[in-house]
């Protein structure tokens, strides 16, 4: 066993080096257990400030492990320590490196790294479906490989201690320039025209949180509100207020100076008055959210952390900035790139970035005439090929809402997932991550579909055993799209459809069924719809990231589509009554889109002729409701043309059930005249179509 003595003295050196430079270091422990419990503890006591000590184990001091990641997010310590033997999760490792001081360790324990490559960590379990496991993770296969590449301190119970090479001598200095200009941009917000949104983008330690508390302070005359969806996270922004005020700081303060904070639900809920609404770590609270404080404030700033540990990062960038900039046309808008908690170059947050590839970033290539290729890609692949699985990442991260660090683990690690991809030359031009799900047993199928087991992953396999009732379902196997991304350079070039019937190909021999699940909107349905697949669920509950009801499409890869015609018809016969009730706030352009792929019936031969001979009367619309109703659900695609506001009117009015009221707001229309004109105008439209389609 290594003595821990000599290695004080590299610590004690470097720790100077790094306080000098103004930077943060990786510190990997590596050996047995408890082993590195022991050199743990003794360090910590040799470094004597406090730590942050991520670990489920009773044998370090202060040890706890927080369920989320936000529990962590929003403090600072001069050290932290993440205890791999409880488990390597991104999520986790990535924020915990944010709370590390200038000066200061993240202190890893681990195995050695020749047994990390073979080693299977707690957490592996939660990255696998049910019955989906091997035992080795790729994940921890890359995590040696790049370990044993980088220059770290590292202490190993088999090989002693490794010793960086010094640390750049040189005194770190802080460049608070853009920090002014963010604080600036904050005060103008509060002073100058009303709706004029500012959006604040940084990397962590780039001081966002205390330009809101500094600009605060040289707003002593407004009032101000600070919301966020953990209060912790305000620690920063609070104790800055206090700084600059010189007033005492207590953590835990929830108001100081002219600065109050407010949970997202009771803002919602209570609507307080203010002259300046200030939103910190934007990208944990679903967008849907931010939208109607958009509408509620006429000053808000939102202020996020952008490289992903709050569970969204850039793609809360791609979807809530274009809606800032559709709807708010002088919005502003600032990124921060200087660090200030810690000088640039820092170590600590290089490795991590490597160690994460928290900097996969897409680039969009021009298509030339070399042919297409795709390919079926294996974990290994990603795992030995850095430059490949940036590009792959990066792809995914580019072109989905909801993602986080820990999606590279669920990447490389999945078992039951398989990758395709499209590509010209060595560029990857889309991506399409499919999960294997089903193969259940006869006892644990008839369990499911009774309500009685839930296992982990299988979600559309489960789904269609239950809106089926069918356990037989569970024992076959189907594929669902849990995402699939196109260089958005590539768009509407047909790309996803060829990487679609690629992927259809590869997976017919093994599965029964095609589908994915999504946030349904009219433009992502109609893709799907183009590709023959049926819709056959609609979640009730809006997604609270998207806002977004849960859309399950599937299709039949066998000449056996009794499930999916049962599926079908069930949906089609549910979904009228539930436009009334679960489904009558749904955009009237997915309305439109779902209904054009339903079946049309007959209509009697009365309704007809009474139809008929009311539209020619002065008709009332309690009298004519439900005949219009009736007559429309009997010809689905005769909707009137979407000019106009007819197939709004009509939709809302006879499928939705709405007052004339609300129609003639939601479409600022003035008075009851203007509405039966247009009414009567709707559905003379909707009457045309559907005689044209009942013409034999």
């Amino acid at each position: 066993m290594q003595d821990y003595k000599p290695f004080n003295h590299v610590v004690e050196r470097l720790q100077q080096q790094l306080a000098y430079a103004k930077h943060r270091q990786l510190l990997l422990l590596t050996g047995d257990k408890n082993w590195c419990y022991e050199q743990c503890t003794q360090l910590l006591a040799h470094l004597q400030h406090p730590s942050f000590v991520l670990s489920k184990s009773t044998h370090l001091i202060n040890a706890h492990w927080p369920e989320h990641t936000h529990q962590i997010l929003g403090q600072e310590y001069a050290h932290a320590v993440y205890d791999g033997y409880s488990g390597l999760v991104p999520d986790k490792l990535a924020a915990l490196s944010g709370v590390v001081q200038a000066g200061g360790f993240l202190i890893i324990l681990l195995p050695e790294l020749k047994e990390l490559e073979h080693w299977c960590d707690d957490a592996l379990p939660l990255f696998q479906s049910f019955g989906q496991m091997h035992p080795y993770s790729f994940f921890n296969q890359r995590l040696a490989h790049l370990l044993s590449k980088t220059t770290l301190l590292h202490f190993s119970q088999q090989n002693g201690w490794q010793c960086i090479t010094d640390t750049n001598l040189s005194t770190g200095e802080i460049d608070f320039t853009e920090q002014q200009q963010c604080i600036e941009l904050i005060i103008k917000t509060a002073n100058g025209r009303a709706n004029r949104p500012l959006l604040i983008n940084a990397d962590r330690g780039r001081g966002k949180s205390a330009a809101l508390g500094i600009a605060a302070s040289k707003l002593s005359d407004k009032n101000i509100l600070i919301c966020s969806m953990q209060f912790r996270a305000l620690h920063s922004s609070f104790k800055h207020l206090a700084s600059e005020l010189d007033i005492d700081y207590r953590a835990g303060d929830k108001h100081i100076a002219n600065m109050h904070y407010v949970a997202p639900d009771q803002l919602l809920n209570e609507q307080p008055q203010c002259d300046l609404l200030l939103i910190d770590e934007a990208a944990a609270i679903p967008v849907p959210i931010l939208i109607k404080i958009l509408h509620l404030y006429p000053r808000v700033v939102f202020s996020s952390t952008m490289i992903g540990y709050e569970g969204n990062g850039r793609g809360y960038i791609l979807k809530f900035t274009r809606y800032l900039k559709t709807h708010f046309k002088n919005m502003r808008s600032i990124s921060l790139e200087q660090p200030i908690r810690f000088a640039k170059h820092d170590p600590l947050e290089l490795h991590l970035r490597t160690l994460l590839a928290l900097d996969a970033e897409h680039h969009s290539a021009s298509l030339n005439t070399a042919p297409l290729q795709f390919k079926h890609l294996q974990a290994n692949q990603l795992t030995n090929d850095e430059p490949l699985l940036h590009q792959v990442v990066g792809l995914l991260t580019l072109a989905h809402y909801q993602t986080s660090v820990n999606d590279l683990r669920h990447l490389l690690d999945a078992a039951g997932q398989r990758l395709f991809v499209c590509q010209q030359g060595d560029n990857i031009l889309g991506v399409c991550l499919v999960a294997i799900e089903g193969g259940f047993t006869t006892s644990l199928s008839n369990e499911v579909v009774q309500g009685k087991r839930r296992p982990q992953g299988h979600l559309m396999a489960q789904s269609l055993a239950q809106l089926s009732f069918n356990p037989e379902v569970l024992k076959q196997y189907c594929a669902r799209v849990v995402r699939i991304a196109i260089d958005p350079g590539q768009h509407n070039k047909h790309l996803g459809t060829q990487l679609l019937h690629y992927c259809e190909q590869q997976l017919q021999k093994e599965c029964d069924w095609f589908g994915a699940s999504f946030g349904a909107n009219a433009q992502l349905l109609s893709f799907w719809q183009n590709n023959d697949f049926n819709l056959v669920k609609l979640g009730f509950q809006k997604d609270k990231a998207t806002g977004e009801h849960s859309a399950l499409v599937i299709k039949s890869l066998t000449k056996n589509d009794q499930l999916l015609e049962q599926l079908t018809a069930q949906f089609e016969a549910d979904f009228p009554l539930q436009l009334l009730s679960h489904f009558s706030q749904l955009d009237y352009k997915l309305v439109a889109k779902i209904v054009s792929r339903f079946n049309t019936h007959t209509i009697s031969i009365a309704d007809q002729s009474r139809l008929k001979s009311m539209l020619t009367s002065d008709y009332q619309l309690f009298n004519i409701k439900p005949l219009l109703w009736r007559s429309f659900w009997a010809s689905p695609l005769s909707l009137p043309n979407d000019e106009d506001n007819f197939q709004s009117v009509f939709i809302r009015l006879v499928l939705q059930n709405w007052t004339p009221k609300n129609i003639q707001t939601e479409l600022g229309l003035n008075g009851t005249k203007s509405f039966n004109i247009l009414l009567k105008k709707a559905v003379d439209n909707w009457y045309e179509r559907t005689s044209h389609n009942n013409t034999p």
